[in-house]
This record gives structure tokens, C-alpha cells and sequence, in this order.
């Protein structure tokens, strides 16, 4: 028999058999074990008293249709029917506390390992779950009421109640107390009939209820007549309105739930009773009631009415409470104690303000002078309105002691019709005028609300402290030196309002002192800064003060400092020469032991280089205490290079602790400039970053010049570091003298012969532009530190014919101001011009918005010229916003003289 090579082919046929009887041999099956019986989705795990709870399960699995129970459940808790097993999900569903027995509160409380089970019979399957029963709590909401205004009720997502009507004015009786000028309880009340003004405030139902849910409210508040300030009792004003009650609300006079006489008025409210008071406390006054929601909703209103009286009062609080549940299940408050919200009433009553002739809010008064102000009434009123006048808490000067008013019992009176009123202020003679201590006294008028509260028709204050007057006590000019003695080249304000007057003795051999004077013009210290013998040839010292808090033996205190530094070309006492002129600096504390309190020196050193150093700027870090130098270079500084020329130096000197004393180190020093001459107008010591500010004719450190003489600034933080140096101006030329820093905002003052524009190119984008002018002015240049344009402004005479030049710049509440020299006529009703004559002038930063202007006016802008001939200001301070400090030469002699904050002369 012989093999075969290659196997027939097979059949479809006898493949399909074997497949068959292979399969049967096996006992293979066709069809997939069923699931075991799966329950979908989580129930919610809160519940709430009241409310239903609804859950749809799915479910899949099982070999037939599935039943279901539930084991260790809730008795509120339950399945549907589901006896013919025909639907797809199951409900579970309950009402706690209502369903499964009515068992209200208890309910409560959180129950775990609930099971839900699935079977078809052969199999089974459960979901455990915890479900926790919460209160479905009541809240309350309310926003700030006016008298006289009804608000509208916002929009809401939740179901509600019916709007109640807010614009239809109920009506409220009531009687007070009248009081005589001592306050006492007049043998009569009054009777008053008022309107007032429907409000509401929102109580929110967590849930929606499947019952009916009322809660009681009721009006409270912390008044109490039997409350009296010190020394008085029950009846007085002091009792009624002391300070204890200033600020409650009273229910029945202030609010109330429904008025005596709105019955007959406002619409009634489904869903609202009122009830009058059961305590006593307000006898038939409706101070509450019930509020209910019907089943599913979530958002109703209690409408309250506010009085609308005729009293000057502040902002009065009161408190709506949710006292109790009366029918259904829900809670006041997260934890069924109380649901409360306060009630803030804002008052009505006209306003008044009280203001200078000019519009001001701040003037000065020589002792034994007067001067007239102005009272403005704004708001509705009805007939005659008074307001009595008074000094404030914080105020050092008082009312008909250190000053006095013209008004008769100091009330002002705005008869019908009229809104503006004028009043007198007169501070007492110098002869009878008394103050020991050394700020000046400072008058803040307001009115007295202790008087007229209860009273009717009186005003209230726009402000507490609506007008503050500083008395000044230096009457004539204090002549501090002269060209043949004493130069004055700097001036400083510092604690207790001493004046820091920094010169040099030209008699002398130029040398430093620092001479310092109180607010009255007594000299209380002349401190020698430099040694007798020194030879200083104009050593032009600048002057600094700070007031820093130390602590010191571990206890926080206050100190006061001040920074002296010149110029010494050759030797000086106690410092070793660096070479050519050198800059030497000397720190002086405050010591109350020290002779009853005088400057004390702490340390003094000289820095420079090779070559000459001009010291422009001292001042001290309010902060951490370095001392700040700025001025010019003709060396090298370590570690830095020389442009050419003068360069602008910046330096910081650090005080640091040398046994029971200070020594000063040089932490650092930067430079920078152009291959001309730089000048250095100053610099600004707080903060972290010191700033120099000053003008050049070059590019200062690379950066691009615009054209003759430009606005330069820079910061430093340290030795090491690029400058980001901003170079700012036009291509005319922008001579800078002075400047100071507020905030984020560089002033730049200066002189130039161009009018200076801040346009805007796009929708942020603002540039700098100038045109000629017919002479020379001042011009301040307001720039951010990263030296973006903010705002322009020129001083010059209204002419255009003479010209003005500025030397000195200061900050002077919220504005500026700047002082100079005129050979005209700068303010266009000087009695001196034609001569060289100073002038001082405010700058404001705040406009004053008129609709329909072309452009803006500034509140508080003034103009002053001296009425001496050969005057200049040359240096400007600040004595605490209330006075303008001014150094000024006039002739051979250097004079203190002092501005109010409206420009008025007060040392003539």
C-alpha cells in the first residue's frame, strides 16, 4: 500500500459534523451567566425635617425582575409599591419627621449603614448608605434702610411669596420727651403724627416645606431710657439719646411693624399678622407677629415701616428676631436657637458742611483773629433748620474757651429758602490766650449732636470733623539770620512742630549749625554741627527729619532724628579729608534727660572721593534708619564710573550698633551720569528703594536724551545691580530744582521756557509735549516710578510777561506746593512787581468737577507774593497739612514766614 503525498481536500459538510459532535461531546452552552443583581446611584446624604426626600434608583442584574427592601432604615423611610415589578428604577421616598409617625425633632441625627436590597430571588445585591436629618432652617436678610426711601425688592431664582406693596406710605403716632438748653425733660411732650416708609426684610426657608410652616418675628433693640451718661438720671436728653444709646434704634419712635394709623393705609399681607408688644417695654406698639409659608415656598417678606421724623440722628441699629416656630417643622437659626439680623436705618435729615470762604475744608487763624466761613445745607427740608455748632472730640482748641462764634447760642439757622449761611470765628486775644505745649492749638469744628439729639429740625454733620482751623501763635515774621551772619540754606518740620533751620555762620568761617525753634518762634536749641576753627567755604548744609518707632530695652518707643550734612573743602574736626571737597554728615537724636530734652550728636563721618563731592540731599528712612545722601561727583566712587564731568551720587549710610553706642558704615554708594555737568535736585529716602531725582544735558547712563537739558531719575537698593535710570522731558530744556515722591507718583519741579501739555495718544497712553512760551515759568512734571507721564502742570503769570522761578517743592495735604522768585507780577494783584520778589503757590492735585467745562478746576489753588522787594523763597516744609512753612530772604536777612493752607500771610 502506498502513502499519498498530498491529502485530499475536506468538505464543508464533514467539517460542520465533526464541529457538531465535538460541541455535544463537550456540552458546551450558548448563553452568559447573569449578573449578580447591582443597584445605580447614591441617594443624598441629608435630609430635612419637613421636607420630602426623593430618590429614583436604577438597577440591573438578576436572572428574572428584580424585588427590592430595605433594611435598618429610617421608620419616615420607604419603597413604592412595586408589586408588578414592571418599571425599570425604584422610588425611594419620606418626609422626615412628618412621615412614618409624626416623630418631629426626633428624628434628627444622622443614621448609618442604611441597606437597600435587590434580589431576583436567587441572587442578591445591596447598596449601604448613610443619610443625616438636618433642620430646614429659617434666616433672615436685610439691607441698610433710609428714612423717608423704600426700597425694591431684587429679583429672585427661589418660589416666593406676593411682593408686598413698598411705595404706598403708612402713618405712625407716637409722643417724646422735649428738653429744655440744659437738656432737662420739659413739663410737656410732643405729639407727633409722622409718615413712614414701608421696607421689608427677607426670611429665607432653607427647603421647601411639604407643610405649612409660620414663625413669629419681633423688633428688638438695646435702647434703654434708664442708660444715662455720667452725673444725669432718668428723665434728661442725656438719658434718652446718651452716649450708651447713641446708635439703637428705638421700636415705636424709630421702626415699627405696622404703624398706629397704616391699617387703614397699607394693603394686607396673606401671608403676614402683626402683633403689638407683650413685654411692657413698648405698650401698644406693633413690634412683631407671624410670617407663613405655604407649602413650597422658600422666600417671603416682612414688611416693617421706618419712621420718617424730623430728628438729626446718626446711623441707628435695631434687630429683627425669629422667635419661635408656631406650626410645621423647621428651625430659627442652624441650631433652632434664634435667627436675628441687624436693621441699619440711615438718617435723612439735611446735611451740613462747613467750609472756608474759598470751598476749603482746612484754614489757619492767628491767635486774636477772625474770619468768616460759610455753612451749606443740602437735601430736602421743611421749613427752618438749625445746626449748633461745636468742637469735636479730638479737638485741642475749645469752643468758648480758646475760641469763640458770633451765632447766638452758636446755632446756625437756615430760614426757609435759604441753604447758605455765614458765621464768625474769633480766637481769643493773645493776652488771655493760654497753650503750654508746643504744637499750636488746632480747632475741629463740627456740631453738637449731644445737644440736638431728640431735638426736631436740626441738621446733621456730613462728617464729624467738618472744618479744622490750626491758632497759630507766631503773629510776625521770625528773622533767623542774615548775609553777614547766619545763612539759612535748608529748613525741616519735626516733632512737636520744630522748625529745623540748617545754615552756616558766614562770620565764622562758614560754620554748620542747625538752629531750632518751636511753633511759637522761640529758639529752643542751636546745635553746632561743625567744630569752631573749621574753615568751610560755603558748605551749604541740607537738613532731614524722621520720627521712627525702635524698640528699645524691649519696649516699643518713639524716636525722633535728624541728619545735618554740607560740604568741606579741607580739614574738618574729628574727620580725616578724602580729597578735594568731601561730604560730611552727622546723625543727632531726641534726649528728654538731655537738658529737658534737647538733639543729641549719635555719630558723624565723611565720605567722598578723590576729587570733588557736593552733598544736595539728606534724609533719613522712616522706616529702618539709614541715613540717605544725594548729590554730586567729580571722582570716582568705588565700584562704580565716572561719565565725564559732575555725575549724581546716591548713598546710604547705615547706623549699626557700636557697644552702648552707633557707629556709621557705608553699606553703598551709586553713581551715574552724563558727559556734561549733572545737577541733582534731590532725592526721597522712604522706602525700600531710595530715589534721586535731578536734570541733565547727556545721556545719564546710556539713556537717550531728548534735547537740551532733561528730567532724570533713578532708584538703588544696593551697591550692586544695573540702574534703571528714566530720562524723561521734551526737546526743550527741563531744568529741575526740587521735587518730592507721594506714593507711586514722582513730582519733578522746575524751569523752563516752554508750556508743558500731557496728551493722550490712545485709549491709556499719555506723552509729554511743550510749546514756547513769552518768558520764563515753573513747571511741575508728575511721573510713576517705572517713568510713565501722569500729569503736567505750569506756573506762570496769567500775562506771560515776567518771569517766575522755582527753588523749592513740598507735599501739603494731598496737593503741592511750590515757592520761587518773580520779577513780576505773578499773582495779577501784587502790590510789589516789577523786582525780584518771591511767590509762593499751591498746586492742586484733586479736581473739582464742573459739568460742561472745557477742562477742569482744582479745588484749594492759590497764588502768594511777597510785598518786599529783592525776596525769594528758597526752601519749603510742612507743618502737620495745617501751615505752610517758608524760608525766605528778603533783603540781607533769612526769615521764617508761614502760610495758611489757603495762601492768607499769617507772619506779616
Amino acid at each position: 500500500m502506498r502513502a499519498e503525498l498530498f491529502p485530499r481536500p475536506v468538505t464543508a459538510l464533514q467539517v460542520s459534523i465533526v464541529l457538531s459532535l465535538t460541541l455535544i461531546a463537550a456540552g458546551c452552552k450558548t448563553e452568559k451567566d447573569p449578573d449578580q443583581p447591582t443597584i445605580l446611584g447614591i441617594p443624598p446624604a441629608v435630609a430635612y425635617l419637613g421636607v420630602e426626600y426623593y430618590y429614583n434608583f436604577g438597577a440591573y442584574g438578576g436572572e428574572d425582575i428584580l424585588d427590592y427592601s430595605l433594611t435598618n432604615a429610617p421608620s419616615w423611610l420607604a419603597l413604592e409599591d412595586t408589586s408588578n415589578k414592571a418599571r425599570q428604577g425604584i422610588i425611594m421616598r419620606g418626609v422626615p419627621g412628618l412621615s412614618g409617625g409624626a416623630r418631629g425633632d426626633a428624628d434628627l441625627g444622622k443614621l448609618k449603614n442604611i441597606n437597600l436590597v435587590s434580589t431576583d430571588g436567587r441572587m442578591a445585591g445591596s447598596m449601604p448608605f448613610d443619610i443625616e436629618v438636618k433642620y430646614n432652617v429659617l434666616s433672615l436678610e436685610a439691607e441698610t434702610f433710609t428714612e423717608g426711601e423704600s426700597p425694591s425688592i431684587p429679583d429672585s431664582n427661589r418660589e416666593r411669596c406676593e411682593l408686598p406693596d413698598l411705595e404706598t406710605p403708612g402713618e405712625h403716632s407716637f409722643t417724646v420727651n422735649t428738653y429744655d438748653s440744659n437738656g432737662a425733660v420739659t413739663a410737656t411732650p410732643l405729639d407727633l403724627t409722622l409718615p413712614t416708609r414701608p421696607v421689608f426684610v427677607k426670611v429665607l426657608l432653607d427647603r421647601p416645606s411639604v407643610t405649612r410652616v409660620a414663625v413669629a418675628f419681633e423688633l428688638k433693640s438695646d435702647y434703654d431710657p434708664q442708660n444715662c451718661d455720667p452725673n444725669y438720671s432718668a428723665p434728661h436728653q442725656r438719658c434718652d439719646h446718651s452716649r450708651a444709646n447713641t446708635g439703637d434704634a428705638i421700636p415705636g419712635t424709630d421702626i415699627v411693624a405696622l404703624g398706629s394709623g397704616s391699617g387703614a393705609l397699607l394693603e394686607n399681607i396673606p401671608y403676614l399678622t402683626y402683633e403689638t408688644d407683650t413685654s411692657g417695654t413698648y405698650p401698644g406698639v406693633y413690634t412683631g407677629g407671624v410670617i407663613t409659608f405655604e407649602p413650597g415656598i422658600t422666600e417671603c417678606y416682612i414688611r416693617l415701616e421706618v419712621v420718617d421724623d424730623s430728628f438729626a440722628e446718626p446711623t441707628e441699629v435695631a434687630q429683627l428676631h425669629l422667635t419661635e416656630v408656631r406650626s410645621g417643622l423647621a428651625a430659627v437659626g442652624p441650631t433652632n436657637e434664634g435667627a436675628r439680623t441687624n436693621l441699619v436705618i440711615d438718617d435723612n435729615e439735611p446735611k451740613v458742611t462747613l467750609e472756608t470762604a474759598k470751598g476749603g475744608a482746612r484754614d489757619a487763624l492767628n491767635v486774636g483773629d477772625s474770619r468768616t466761613y460759610i455753612a451749606r445745607l443740602t437735601g430736602e427740608r421743611n421749613g427752618e433748620v438749625r445746626a449748633k455748632l461745636g468742637h469735636t472730640e479730638d479737638s485741642s482748641a475749645r469752643l468758648n474757651t480758646e475760641f469763640r462764634t458770633n451765632l447766638l447760642n452758636d446755632e446756625l439757622v437756615f430760614p426757609e429758602g435759604t441753604d447758605e449761611v455765614s458765621f464768625t470765628v474769633t480766637v481769643e486775644n493773645p493776652a488771655s490766650y493760654f497753650n503750654a505745649g508746643p504744637d499750636d492749638r488746632f480747632i475741629l469744628l463740627g456740631l453738637d449732636t449731644l445737644y440736638q439729639l431728640g431735638r426736631e429740625s436740626y441738621a446733621r454733620a456730613e462728617s464729624e470733623d467738618m472744618l479744622r482751623v490750626s491758632i497759630n501763635e507766631l503773629r510776625w515774621p521770625l528773622t533767623v539770620g542774615s548775609s553777614a551772619g547766619f545763612v539759612a540754606t535748608d529748613v525741616a518740620v519735626g516733632h512737636g512742630g520744630k522748625m529745623f533751620v540748617g545754615g552756616y555762620d558766614s562770620s565764622d568761617s562758614g560754620r554748620v549749625f542747625v538752629k531750632i525753634y518751636d511753633q511759637k518762634g522761640d529758639l529752643q536749641q542751636q546745635l553746632p554741627v561743625s567744630e569752631p576753627g573749621d574753615q568751610l567755604a560755603a558748605p551749604d548744609p541740607v537738613v532731614g527729619v524722621a520720627r521712627r518707632e525702635v524698640v528699645q530695652n524691649n519696649i516699643r518707643t518713639i524716636r525722633y532724628e535728624l541728619v545735618v550734612a554740607y560740604t568741606a573743602e579741607g580739614p574738618a574736626s574729628g574727620t580725616t579729608g578724602i580729597g578735594g571737597k568731601d561730604v560730611v554728615s552727622s546723625l543727632y537724636w531726641y534726649d528728654e534727660a538731655s537738658n529737658a530734652g534737647e538733639y543729641v550728636e549719635i555719630w558723624t563721618t565723611r565720605t567722598g572721593t578723590d576729587s570733588d563731592d557736593i552733598v544736595r540731599w539728606a534724609g533719613i528712612n522712616p522706616a529702618s534708619g539709614f541715613v540717605v545722601l544725594a548729590g554730586e561727583t567729580e571722582g570716582v566712587w568705588p565700584n562704580q564710573t565716572s561719565a565725564g564731568g559732575f555725575d549724581s551720587f546716591l548713598q546710604r549710610i547705615d547706623s549699626l550698633p557700636d557697644g552702648n553706642t552707633f557707629a556709621p558704615t557705608l553699606a553703598w554708594t551709586r553713581q551715574a551720569g552724563s558727559i556734561g555737568d549733572d545737577r541733582v535736585a534731590g532725592a526721597r529716602a522712604s522706602g525700600l528703594s531710595p530715589i534721586l531725582f535731578g536734570s541733565a544735558t547727556g545721556m545719564v547712563n546710556g539713556e537717550p536724551s531728548l534735547g537740551g537739558e532733561d528730567a532724570y531719575f533713578y532708584s538703588a537698593v544696593s551697591k550692586e545691580g544695573e540702574l534703571n535710570v528714566r530720562q524723561r522731558g521734551t526737546d526743550a530744556n527741563e531744568h529741575v530744582t526740587d521735587g518730592v515722591a507721594e506714593g507711586t507718583t514722582l513730582w519733578l519741579l522746575g524751569n523752563s521756557d516752554h508750556q508743558y501739555t500731557v496728551v493722550q495718544d490712545g485709549e491709556d497712553n499719555l506723552s509729554l509735549t511743550s510749546q514756547s512760551g513769552s518768558s520764563p515759568s515753573g513747571f511741575i512734571l508728575g511721573y510713576t516710578i517705572d517713568g510713565e507721564i501722569v500729569r503736567s502742570f505750569n506756573m506762570n503769570d496769567e500775562s506771560d510777561v515776567s518771569g517766575e522761578q522755582f527753588a523749592a517743592l513740598t507735599s501739603f495735604f494731598g496737593d503741592l506746593i511750590a515757592g520761587g522768585v518773580t520779577d513780576g507780577d505773578f499773582t495779577g494783584s501784587a502790590l510789589t512787581s516789577g523786582s525780584q520778589t518771591g511767590i509762593v503757590t499751591r498746586v492742586s492735585l484733586v479736581p473739582e468737577d464742573e459739568p460742561g467745562a472745557e477742562a477742569p478746576a482744582y479745588r484749594n489753588e492759590w497764588r502768594f507774593q511777597m510785598n518786599a522787594v529783592n525776596s525769594e523763597v528758597t526752601r519749603l516744609a510742612n507743618y502737620r497739612d495745617d501751615e505752610v512753612v517758608a524760608l525766605a530772604r528778603i533783603g540781607t536777612d533769612w526769615t521764617i514766614l508761614l502760610l495758611s493752607p489757603e495762601g492768607a500771610l499769617l507772619t506779616p
